[in-house]
C-alpha cells in the first residue's frame, strides 16, 4: 500500500508551463533592470517602450503557450522525482523581478521615499508564491526540517 501523505509526482509539462508563465509575468520588469542599467530612459521615451515591451511580451506569451500546447503529449511522459534546478531558476528570477519592480516604480514617478514599502509587500507575496510552488509542484521544501 502506498502511504497517504507521499505527494503526486508532476510531469515536466506542468513543471515547464509553470516556470514559463512565471518568466512572462516577471519578463517586464526583469527588462527594466536591464535598461536601467544601461540608462536607456535618457534616450527613449519609458512608457512608449513600456507599451511596446509589454506588447511583444504579450505576443511571446501567444506563441509560446501554442507551443507548449503542441508539446503536450511529449512532456506529460516526462517525469523526475524533483526540480531543484528549476526551482533555483525561479528564485533568481523572482529576485531580478524583485529588482525590476523597484526600477517600474521609479520608471512610472513613484516617491522614493515609499519604495521600500511597496517592495516589501511584493517581497511578502512572492515568498509566499514561491513557498507554495515549492511545496506542491518542486518537491522543495525549505522551511521544514528532516
Amino acid at each position: 500500500m502506498m502511504p497517504a501523505n507521499k505527494g503526486k509526482i508532476f510531469s515536466q509539462y506542468e513543471i515547464i508551463t509553470i516556470m514559463f508563465y512565471f518568466t512572462m509575468v516577471l519578463l517586464h520588469p526583469i527588462i527594466l533592470v536591464i535598461t536601467y542599467l544601461f540608462d536607456i530612459a535618457s534616450v527613449v521615451d519609458v512608457l512608449k517602450f513600456s507599451f511596446w515591451l509589454m506588447i511583444g511580451i504579450l505576443s511571446l506569451t501567444l506563441v509560446g503557450g501554442v507551443l507548449l500546447l503542441t508539446q503536450k503529449d511529449r512532456l506529460k511522459r516526462r517525469v523526475k522525482p524533483a526540480y531543484r534546478n528549476e526551482y533555483i531558476t525561479l528564485l533568481f528570477l523572482s529576485a531580478f523581478g524583485l529588482l525590476g519592480f523597484a526600477v517600474l516604480y521609479d520608471y512610472l514617478g513613484g516617491n522614493r521615499q515609499y519604495i521600500a514599502n511597496v517592495l516589501t509587500a511584493i517581497l511578502a507575496l512572492m515568498v509566499y508564491v514561491l513557498i507554495v510552488l515549492g511545496r506542491k509542484y518542486f518537491k522543495f521544501d525549505y522551511m521544514r526540517q528532516k
